[in-house]
C-alpha cells in the first residue's frame, strides 16, 4: 500500500491571487472605482461635462456654415475677372515643397497662362522674372527647402484660385487652432479645475477622507490613485469630443473626397495632447488642493492665468524664440499638436507662400496657429520632448501633492 504524503510543516501555501501584494492592488483600484462613482454621482460633474459639449456643438455649427458658405475668391487686378490662371496652384500644390540640395535653388514651370493676357503681349514683355522662357513662374528656395519667394511674369497668376485655397487655410487654421484653445486650453483647463482641486480636499473637508487613509495602502498613493479615477471619468470624455470633432471636419472640410482621412493624424496629435495636459493639469490642481485647501481654487485660477497669457505669447516668433512661452504646461500641449502638423501635412513652405501671395488675411489664418519647429528643427524630436516634458510635470507635481499629503494631520 502507498504510504500517504507526509504532512506538511508550517503554515499552508496561498494561491498567487491571495498575496498581500494583489490584495493591496486590489484595494487601490478600489479607490479609482470609488472615485470614478462618486464624481458620476456629482451634479457639478455633469454640469461641468454638458457646458462643455455645449460649447463643442456651437461651435461646430459655426464651422459647419463657414464650410458650406465658402470663400469666395478676389479680384485681384481688377479687370473684372476671377480666377483666371488657377493652374498655378494646381502645379505648386501637386509640386516638391522644395529641394534638400544645397544647389537647388529654383524651381520653374512652364506656360500657366490661362487666359492668354501675358501671350497678348509684345514678345518683349512676357520674362518679367528674366530666366528666358516666356510667361511662367519661378518657385525660389533657400538652402533647407523652405519656399521664400515667387517670381511670376506680368500678367501670369495675377488671380490664382485663392477662394479654395483659403478655405483650406481656415479648414487647417480650425484644426489646429480649436485643437490648442478649444481641447488644449478651454476645456482642458476647465474640466481639471473643477474636478481635480478636490480629489484630496473635498474628502478632507467632508470628513470621509478618514475612509481612505484606513486602507492599509501608503498615503502617498491615495493621491495616486485619485488622479486615476479622475482620468478614467475625463479622457473617456475627451475621446468623445474629439472623435465628434473629427467626424464633423472630416464630412465637412475641403476637398472632393467624401472624407478627410488625412486629418486623422492630426486628431490622434490633438488627443494624445490632451491626455497628457490634463494629466498634467489635474496633478497641478490637486496639489494645490492639498498644500492649500482654503485657497486651492484661487491658486488654480491664477496658474490659469498664467498658461493663458504664456499661450498667448507662444503666437509670436519673437518671444517664441525667447522660450518664454515655454515656462508653461500649455506651450508643451501645443507643440504636441504643431509637430503633429508638420508630421502630417508637411507643406508648410507652400502654404506660407502661397498665404504671402495672397495677402495679409492667409498669413493671420495659418501664422497664429501653425509655428515652426520648437525647441528643435525637428517635428518627431519635439513631439518626444514635449510628451516627455509634461510626464515630468505630471510626476513632479504629483511628489508634491504626496510631500504635502503625508505631512497633513486629518481632523
Amino acid at each position: 500500500m502507498m504510504q500517504p504524503p507526509p504532512a506538511t510543516v508550517g503554515p499552508p501555501k496561498r494561491n498567487l491571487s491571495e498575496t498581500v501584494w494583489t490584495k493591496l492592488d486590489r484595494k487601490a483600484t478600489a479607490i479609482a472605482e470609488f472615485t470614478i462613482r462618486q464624481y458620476r454621482k456629482k451634479r457639478s460633474t455633469w454640469t461641468v461635462g454638458a457646458v462643455g459639449a455645449l460649447v463643442l456643438v456651437i461651435v461646430l455649427l459655426f464651422y459647419i456654415d463657414a464650410m458650406s458658405t465658402g470663400i469666395d475668391s478676389v479680384d485681384d487686378d481688377g479687370d473684372g475677372l476671377i480666377d483666371e490662371d488657377p493652374s498655378v496652384w494646381t502645379l505648386w500644390e501637386g509640386g516638391p515643397t522644395g529641394p534638400t540640395q544645397a544647389d537647388r535653388t529654383l524651381k520653374s514651370v512652364g506656360d500657366v497662362d490661362d487666359d492668354g493676357d501675358c501671350w497678348a503681349r509684345e514678345s518683349f514683355d512676357r520674362d518679367q522674372n528674366g530666366d528666358g522662357i516666356d510667361c511662367n513662374v519661378i518657385y525660389e528656395y533657400d538652402r533647407n527647402g523652405n519656399l521664400v519667394n515667387v517670381r511670376a511674369d506680368r500678367f501670369v497668376d495675377e488671380d490664382p484660385n485663392d477662394g479654395e485655397f483659403l478655405e483650406e487655410a481656415a479648414h487647417r487654421s480650425f484644426l489646429l487652432g480649436f485643437g490648442k484653445f478649444g481641447f488644449l486650453f478651454t476645456l482642458g483647463i476647465f474640466v481639471p479645475l473643477f474636478l481635480a482641486t478636490g480629489l484630496i480636499r473635498d474628502e478632507h473637508e467632508a470628513g470621509t477622507l478618514h475612509y481612505l487613509v484606513g486602507k492599509p495602502i501608503a498615503r502617498a498613493e491615495i493621491l495616486m490613485y485619485r488622479l486615476l479615477g479622475f482620468i478614467g471619468l475625463a479622457w473617456p470624455y475627451f475621446l468623445a469630443l474629439i472623435f465628434l470633432t473629427a467626424l464633423v471636419t472630416g464630412f465637412f472640410g475641403p476637398g472632393d473626397s467624401i472624407y478627410r482621412f488625412s486629418d486623422l493624424g492630426i486628431w490622434f496629435g490633438v488627443l494624445l495632447a490632451t491626455f497628457l495636459t490634463v494629466l498634467a493639469y489635474a496633478a497641478v490642481f490637486a496639489s494645490f488642493g492639498i498644500i492649500a485647501p482654503r485657497f486651492g481654487v484661487l491658486l488654480a485660477l491664477l496658474f490659469a492665468v498664467w498658461e493663458f497669457f504664456m499661450m498667448f505669447l507662444a503666437m509670436f516668433e519673437t518671444t517664441r524664440q525667447m522660450g518664454i512661452a515655454s515656462l508653461s504646461i500649455s506651450f508643451w500641449g501645443a507643440e504636441i499638436i504643431n509637430a503633429t502638423g508638420w508630421l502630417v501635412w508637411g507643406d508648410y513652405a507652400m502654404m506660407s507662400g502661397q498665404a504671402e501671395s495672397i495677402g495679409f488675411f492667409a498669413e493671420m489664418a495659418l501664422w497664429t496657429v501653425w509655428y515652426e519647429p520648437l525647441p528643435t528643427s525637428s517635428a518627431l524630436v519635439n513631439l518626444v520632448i514635449s510628451m516627455v516634458v509634461l510626464l515630468v510635470i505630471t510626476a513632479m507635481f504629483v511628489l508634491i501633492g504626496q510631500s504635502s499629503f503625508k505631512k497633513r494631520e486629518l481632523n
